[in-house]
């Protein structure tokens, strides 16, 4: 009996380990895989970045091969409808509130400094071609990684995909408005004189293809919405879910966020206040969903309702497990 069992748990090993090339995994990876290597060939046949619309629908394949569509759809229309109605109210903000401008980070900045703007210091003092492919790197990472986070999210932690997606609202949204009642250009357009947009004036030269400027014209058509830096913002979210989930093993992440802070500044895309601004903007964002919601929701049913994700930890495991208040059966 031993030895049979024995075989048929072998048996069971090799179906684990072969790949049915008929199955509904197979094509969960097959799928999304073309799909991303047609768009990285269309890309670089036409020189540009894709968005992060295109990763959302890379997973969308991936998880129509997984039996998980309307999960899928169901939980990423809010982070999918926040993202687009941003990009969508970005460029009508910009068009808004370009006769505005505000010059309070510039002012600032020049009073913390003694007169002098860092972006203009760096540049002078340490540019490099390589820092500038390594600012580029990271400032580019801003495009894509909110999404990838969200779907790692949704993936091994739901409750916190939904803290997260909660947080994002509040981040983009908030500023925003900001952007609307407080517009600042960037240095780069500010100081023209003396600070150069490295992305275009330099790594676009050098590499023969317009990659930032066509990137630029088709995410970026709010040029005075500099003030709080979303570059700045969204890699500190998520590095502050990232390390609340996963502790020590995710602090490696905060690489992410400082080598964005040092980027934008050296890049001359923000002034040092303009990222100060960003940070403080994701840490309110994070403590109002970690918070300030969870404490309200034992006070609203509203929030109750919509957002159940966001109840208190305890009551969630209350929720889940009925019988746990129940005293324990004293012996007899």
């Amino acid at each position: 009996m031993e030895k049979e069992e024995q075989k048929e748990k072998k048996k069971e090993d090799k179906k684990k380990l072969t790949f049915d090339y008929r199955s509904s995994r197979f094509f969960a990876l097959l799928f999304p895989v073309t799909y991303l290597l047609a768009i990285g060939i269309f890309c670089l046949q036409y020189h540009i970045i894709p968005g992060p619309e295109f990763l959302v629908l890379a997973f969308l394949i991936y998880a129509a091969y997984n039996k998980t569509t309307w999960r899928f759809l169901k939980d990423w229309l809010p982070f999918i409808t926040v993202f687009i109605s941003y990009q969508i109210m970005y460029g009508i903000v910009g068009t808004v509130s370009q006769n505005n401008l505000h010059a309070g980070p510039y002012n600032l900045e020049m009073g913390i400094f003694g007169g002098q703007l860092p972006c203009i210091l760096l540049q002078e003092a340490i540019r490099l071609p390589v820092l500038d492919y390594v600012g580029a790197f990271f400032y580019s990472l801003h495009f894509f990684a909110p999404t990838i986070f969200a779907y790692i999210l949704w993936k091994a932690s739901p409750p916190n995909y939904w803290k997260y997606t909660v947080a994002f609202g509040l981040c983009t949204y908030g500023a925003l408005i900001t952007f609307l009642f407080y517009p600042v250009a960037p240095p780069w357009i500010e100081v023209s004189s003396g600070v150069s947009r490295i992305l275009t004036d330099s790594v676009d030269v050098s590499l023969g293809i317009p990659v930032y400027k066509t990137l630029f014209d088709f995410l970026s058509s709010n040029l005075y919405a500099a003030f709080p830096s979303m570059h700045s913002a969204l890699p500190f979210l998520i590095s502050l879910f990232a390390i609340k989930i996963w502790k020590k093993k995710a602090l490696p992440i905060l690489i992410f966020p400082f080598g964005v802070w040092f980027s934008a500044v050296y890049l001359g895309e923000h002034y040092v206040v303009d990222v100060l601004g960003g940070i403080a903007y994701a840490l309110l964002a994070f403590i109002v969903v970690e918070r300030v919601l969870p404490l309200l929701s034992t006070r609203s049913g509203i929030i109750r309702k919509y957002l159940p994700q966001l109840k208190p930890l305890e009551k969630q495991k209350k929720k889940e497990d009925p019988n746990s208040n129940q005293k324990p059966s004293q012996a007899i």
